[in-house]
């Protein structure tokens, strides 16, 4: 029998973006007393029933009044605002917040072999033993993979939806766990309705989220589906997922060069993009499977035009 919901009390900073927003709908749908901080000057609005706190992230005075009483401090702050989180970290473990979720929603800093290849994996890793220095609050990271939604909008995964092109990696055929921004929230927001004795076994660890278990074939069948072609009408082309690293490996590559090199990590057999056996219980969390081609059609309507 499902244990009863609960709800706690979660901060989150970075609420209006990308992966912000949807957590903040996942909190509010859960039922957690959900508490906003945000910058001045910031033009977002918060539905009703949200606390909002406006103020500077570096000011003392103004972050641990606002933690004081939080179960959980989550931060969604964007790429190049990693170190915003000091901060706030700092301010968490005066106000006692016994939970911290720091900025990663990425692929798995514990594999090995991908964090050899890139060290995009690594600027994380202060931010965790920042928390576990000074020994009040606990992180919990979240391995997801690169966004379903967010990816496909701009052909990430190799499949352009609207110049109708697929460029595999390799066979493409490699499978590996992908999730979406709504299912991110969701799972976040559900994790933390579960009560202490189980929530504590995610201390200083990391959960690991899934919407779909795929491959990049698998991705242009859904789009096949989705806008009513077949495969001849499309342009299909293979890349050697070994040059798109070595690129990357050399020392005038360009960000772009390097971000790429993780999308081909993930879909390299052995480079940590298939977790399918850490997923964590999705019944434990009463969320329901997901549906790739319902998700497929809609990006289509919204991309094609």
């Amino acid at each position: 029998m499902a244990s009863e919901k609960t709800i706690r009390h979660v901060a989150l900073v970075g609420a209006n973006g990308t992966i912000g927003a949807p957590i903040l709908s996942g909190l509010l749908a859960a039922g957690h007393k959900t508490t906003v901080l945000t910058r001045p000057g910031s033009n977002a609005n918060f539905p009703s029933g949200v606390t909002v706190h406006i103020g500077d992230y570096n000011d003392e005075n103004f972050v641990v009044p606002s933690l004081k009483g939080q179960d959980v401090l989550i931060l969604a702050l964007g790429y190049t605002a990693y170190d915003a989180q000091i901060p706030l970290i700092k301010a968490a473990a005066k106000a006692g917040v016994p939970y911290i979720v720091p900025c990663e929603f990425g692929s798995d800093p514990t594999h090995p072999k991908i964090n050899a290849e890139t060290q995009m994996m690594n600027v994380k890793a202060p931010f965790r033993k920042l928390i576990e220095d000074l020994g009040v609050s606990s992180w919990i990271g979240v391995v997801n993979n690169p966004w379903v939604e967010f990816s496909i909008r701009l052909g990430l995964y190799g499949i352009d939806l609207k110049k109708r092109t697929a460029t595999f990696y390799d066979d493409g055929n490699v499978k590996a766990n992908f999730t979406t921004l709504t299912r991110v929230g969701e799972s976040l927001a559900s994790l933390f309705t579960l009560p202490e004795s189980e929530l504590s076994k995610y201390k200083n660890e990391f959960v690991f989220f899934s919407s779909f278990y795929v491959s990049q074939r698998d991705f242009l069948a859904s789009a096949l589906r989705a806008t009513g072609t077949t495969e001849k009408d499309w342009t299909v082309t293979s890349v050697s997922s070994d040059q798109v690293l070595q690129a990357a490996r050399e020392p005038s590559a360009d960000t772009t060069t390097r971000m790429m090199s993780l999308f081909a990590l993930v879909f390299k057999d052995g480079y940590g993009g298939d977790y399918s056996s850490r997923v964590v219980d999705y019944k434990q969390l009463r969320l329901e499977s997901e549906d790739l081609d319902a998700l497929m059609k809609s990006l289509a309507k919204e991309i094609i035009q």
